[in-house]
């Protein structure tokens, strides 16, 4: 199988800490900006090309497409908003999960009196799913009051979730041909990296993904390979944030 992580388009929290990186401006579930509906656009473009490789092709850039079989996205806002720009372009269904969210959940965090406070945040109901994403394939188990259990997750249940991320990729698309995206973040990216390439979790460790850009890691028989990582050739300088 053929992975290709797709980080969100820029959202106003990334604006926000562009300008002025200050956690106290942070919102629990941002939408894009102008920039990022651009940056969506793009990418949508670039994976909707036609797709000519043969069955026998070995195509390590996709310049012969992408051809992508499945869609994914987490129920964060950002990442709904920038999957349903390339689901309606493609002409692919996009399909939720509610474990493909960013690192930590909807939360806000404050300092009271020295110590952390966070706010109890549940991210959209099946509801509002309903009525914004219609096209949404929507996952079982949304609450009625949110998706997002409440409370900020803690780095041990993060890199849980990355092993449980990967093995749903195993086990649902293992040997096969299927070419899957997925619309991810930055934080728990780095996590399912992690998990994919066995890096010990006391072992520092960092890689760098731009809005929209593309990594692609191909799964088969003899382990992982990671064949590009976080690439944005197809945006314009301007539009790489």
């Amino acid at each position: 199988m053929e992975l290709y992580f797709i980080r969100h388009a820029q959202s106003e929290n990334n604006a926000i800490w562009s300008a002025n990186p200050n956690e106290e401006l942070r919102k629990a579930d941002p939408s894009l900006t102008p920039i990022g509906f651009q940056q969506a656009g793009l990418v949508a473009d670039l994976l909707a090309a036609p797709y000519t490789r043969q069955e026998m092709d070995w195509d390590p850039h996709n310049r012969q497409g992408f051809g992508l079989t499945h869609l994914y996205c987490g129920l964060m806002e950002r990442a709904l908003l920038t999957g349903t720009i390339i689901s309606r372009k493609l002409g692919l269904p996009l399909v939720g999960r509610l474990d493909f969210h960013e690192a930590g959940g909807i939360y806000l965090a404050r300092v009271v009196n020295g110590q952390e406070e966070v706010d109890i945040l549940h991210g959209h109901t099946r509801d509002y799913l309903d009525r914004t994403f219609p096209d949404l394939v929507k996952p079982a188990g949304i609450a009625d009051h949110g998706w997002w259990r409440g409370g900020m997750e803690t780095r041990e249940e993060k890199l849980l979730r990355a092993k449980l991320i990967v093995d749903f990729l195993i086990q649902a698309h293992g040997g096969t041909s299927d070419r899957v995206g997925i619309i991810t973040h930055g934080g728990i990216y780095k996590s399912i990296f992690r998990t994919f390439f066995q890096v010990a979790p006391e072992t520092l460790f960092s890689v760098l993904l731009n809005n929209c850009s593309l990594s692609r890691l191909d799964v088969d028989e003899n382990g992982v390979t990671l064949m590009y990582q976080n690439r944005v050739d197809f945006l314009p300088t301007e539009l790489i944030t």
